[in-house]
C-alpha cells in the first residue's frame, strides 16, 4: 500500500469557496484536486494501492481530514478535471460540517471518508502498518532508499510544513528527496509513483 498525507494549512474546511476560483476562493483546494488526481489515476486505469489523506487546516474550522481508498473507491468517481475533484471534496466537506467526534470518520461515497482527524492522529494511524517518509528537497535521493510494501510519505502544499509539523515528524520519518529543486506536489506525487512502480509495477 502507498500511502499519501498532504498538509494543506489554508485550504478551506467548510465549502464556502467558488468552483470557478479554486485558486482565489478555497485556500488552494485546486492543489489538491491534482494531488489526487496524480496519485490515483493512470492512463485508461486506476489505482488501487494508494491511499491519499488531505489534512485541511484552513478556514473555518480546523481540521477537517478527507481519506480516499484506492481499494474502495469506484474508478469512475475520480476524473482527470479539477471541477469534478473539487465537487468530491466540497461533498465531503458538507457532510462533515456537523461533526463533532474528534476521531470518527463518516463515509461520503464508497472510499471516501471525512472527519475531525488532525495532522498527528493521521500520522500516528499510519505508523502502524507503514513506514514513514517526508518527502523534502534536503532528504536523501529517493534512489538510494531501500522501500518496504507498505509506504507512506508526508508533503506539505505550496507553503510546506510547519516549523512544528517537521518538530512533530523528527525521529519518526525519514527525510527523502526526488532533487534539490522545490517541485509542485502534484509532481513530487506522480514522480513518487512512478519511481515505485520501478521497483514493483502496480497491479
Amino acid at each position: 500500500m502507498r500511502t499519501f498525507i498532504i498538509k494543506a494549512n489554508k485550504a478551506h474546511t467548510k465549502a464556502d469557496f467558488k468552483l470557478k476560483d479554486l485558486p482565489g476562493t478555497s485556500g488552494r483546494i485546486d492543489l489538491l484536486c491534482r494531488v489526487l488526481n496524480s496519485a490515483f489515476l493512470l492512463s485508461h486505469s486506476f489505482r488501487k494501492n494508494v491511499r491519499v489523506w488531505l489534512s485541511l487546516y484552513g478556514p473555518p474550522n480546523p481540521p477537517k481530514a478527507i481519506r480516499f481508498e484506492g481499494q474502495g473507491m469506484k474508478p469512475k468517481t475520480l476524473n482527470p478535471d479539477e471541477l469534478s475533484t473539487a465537487k468530491l471534496i466540497i461533498k465531503a466537506l458538507k457532510v462533515g460540517e456537523n461533526l463533532r467526534e474528534p476521531s470518527k470518520e463518516i463515509q461520503v461515497l464508497p472510499g471516501i471518508y471525512v472527519s475531525n482527524l488532525t495532522f498527528e492522529d493521521i500520522i500516528r494511524r499510519t505508523l502502524k502498518g507503514a513506514t514513514l517518509y517526508y518527502l523534502h528537497e534536503e532528504g536523501r535521493p529517493i534512489e538510494r532508499v531501500n522501500f518496504s510494501q507498505n509506504v507512506a510519505f508526508v508533503l506539505g502544499d505550496h507553503e510546506g510544513l510547519t516549523p512544528e509539523d517537521e518538530a512533530f515528524l523528527s525521529g519518526i520519518a525519514e527525510k527523502v528527496s526526488i532533487g534539490r529543486k522545490s517541485y509542485l506536489a502534484s509532481h513530487v506525487v506522480a514522480y513518487v509513483n512512478i519511481f515505485l512502480d520501478s521497483i514493483t509495477p502496480p497491479p
